[in-house]
């Protein structure tokens, strides 16, 4: 599956944060996607093909660990970020890395930094 280079899908059950970051990767120029579920964001993924799924690692039917490797054998060259509210052991992001989820991201983050960020881990992807 051939994703799409501006395509980003959000997977968030906070439809307020959702949207903040829809409207904001929107302004950088991204076409954004909402899902607030783990399988809505599995139907989604298979129509808009994104390069990026930026998900929260709690969500009301799995987790962000389950949905990257998900991510990952229907569109292997799609990017994964986590984000989440919580500190993360090392043993939880070794084991989120091996399932698929290529960054993370601690809320709150800064948002003015979320593009820069998002476009530089998406250049280092078509480097490779």
């Amino acid at each position: 599956m051939t994703v799409a280079s501006n395509n980003i899908l959000i997977v968030d059950d906070d439809a307020n944060l959702g949207d903040g970051l829809c409207e904001v990767l929107e302004l950088e120029g991204f076409n954004c996607a909402r899902a607030g579920t783990a399988l809505d964001a599995i139907k989604q993924l298979m129509q808009l093909k994104p390069a990026l799924v930026l998900t929260d690692l709690q969500l009301p039917d799995s987790d962000g660990f389950k949905l990257s490797q998900n991510v990952k054998k229907l569109c292997p060259g799609t990017v994964v970020i986590m984000m989440t509210g919580r500190s993360l052991t090392t043993a939880e992001r070794e084991n989120g890395l091996k399932m698929g989820t290529d960054d993370y991201l601690t809320k709150p983050f800064d948002l003015s930094q979320l593009s820069v960020r998002i476009r530089q881990i998406l250049a280092k992807k078509e480097a490779k």
